[in-house]
């Protein structure tokens, strides 16, 4: 009788109330969120169509710094898949299985250890000028029952709405920066119109890992060629890229010097652009590092619909050797607008 009044009775509550809880616990992970955003409804879908984009304002991405994501394909529209590892928000992976234009995405999200997929609908709405609104919302399967009670004691359905307004909230802000400065990552992109410009330049296909050993071998000799023909430079040494072969590792390009009127020189090539619009950052930091920039008119670029001509060119202003600091070397990196 001991047994029964001190180790079964309570047991025997401890498992009645956990019943109960299961009865009110959530039955699914559902779930859907809203924002307005000061800003085009196609800015919000291209951050949230490229995958890598998530880093930079997905709640769980930010909440464990320690996270290694992986991109193992495509990373923008249907196909583009994430991975990663998280002790904190365990292991995943997660798909645009869906993507319409400005209007929807469908994810799917897995974790190692569930088997059962949920489903994230993303609708993004125009409401005025400028001016939008974006719902994320979860579908899940149902919960098996008695994992209702233990979903409602650990806050589970409550922590995934807290999380999915803070993404939003992230997400608002990032578009409404873009949108009302221009600013991306970090790098104010500079709408303007260039006056005619003239090069002289050596151009190659050239591997990746030897961009600074072809400058080394080039620039010396045009700006040579230059001084000889006694024309004035209009700027500083730059480089041209005409297109880039990731799985060669192989990038068209040209060392380049700019001068004040087009002249043909023996042993090199030349270049005249007319006038024309164009998108500029102004990037201070290693040479290594200027994709930031690239990435940033890129964003731009697709934000307003904009197609660019080719060479993109970086000239670099700060000459090295004379500032040793590398935070303070300046590259302008220019893009010019496709008409």
């Amino acid at each position: 009788m001991k047994i029964l009044k001190f180790v079964i009775l309570p047991l025997l509550l401890l498992v009645g109330i956990y019943c109960l809880l299961c009865l009110v616990g959530p039955k699914d992970f559902n779930t859907e969120e809203s924002i307005e955003i000061d800003g085009p409804k196609r800015m919000s879908f291209n951050l949230v169509n490229n995958i890598q984009s998530w880093e930079k304002w997905g709640t769980w991405q930010q909440r464990d710094t320690a996270m290694v994501i992986s991109y193992p394909g495509r990373i923008e529209g249907v196909g583009a898949v994430s991975s990663w590892v998280s002790e904190q928000e365990g292991d995943g992976k997660q798909e645009i299985v869906e993507s319409v234009p400005g209007a929807r995405i469908k994810t799917k999200l897995t974790f190692v250890d569930w088997d059962e997929p949920s489903y994230g609908n993303w609708t993004f709405e125009e409401l005025a000028k400028d001016k939008s609104k974006v719902t994320w919302a979860m579908e899940s399967s149902e919960l098996p029952f008695l994992l209702r009670g233990m979903m409602l004691v650990m806050g589970m359905k409550g922590s995934m709405e807290k999380d999915f307004k803070q993404g939003l909230a992230n997400l608002k802000e990032m578009v409404e920066t873009r949108h009302q400065s221009a600013t991306y990552n970090g790098y104010k992109v500079n709408d303007i119109r260039l006056p005619a410009k003239h090069f002289i330049l050596n151009r190659q296909e050239v591997d990746k890992n030897n961009i600074q050993q072809f400058y080394a071998t080039n620039l010396g000799s045009l700006f040579a060629k230059v001084q000889e023909a006694g024309v004035e430079m209009d700027g500083m040494p730059c480089g041209l890229f005409y297109s880039f072969n990731d799985k060669r590792g192989k990038i068209d390009m040209a060392a380049a010097i700019p001068t004040k009127e087009s002249l043909i020189i023996p042993d090199a090539s030349s270049l005249s652009m007319p006038a024309k619009r164009a998108l500029q950052v102004n990037y201070y930091g290693d040479y290594q590092q200027t994709e930031r920039a690239h990435e940033a008119i890129e964003g731009f670029m697709k934000d307003n619909g904009l197609f660019n001509d080719y060479p993109l060119i970086e000239e670099y202003v700060t000459d090295p050797t004379t500032v040793k600091d590398p935070e303070k070397w300046l590259t302008k990196v220019t893009y010019y607008i496709s008409d």
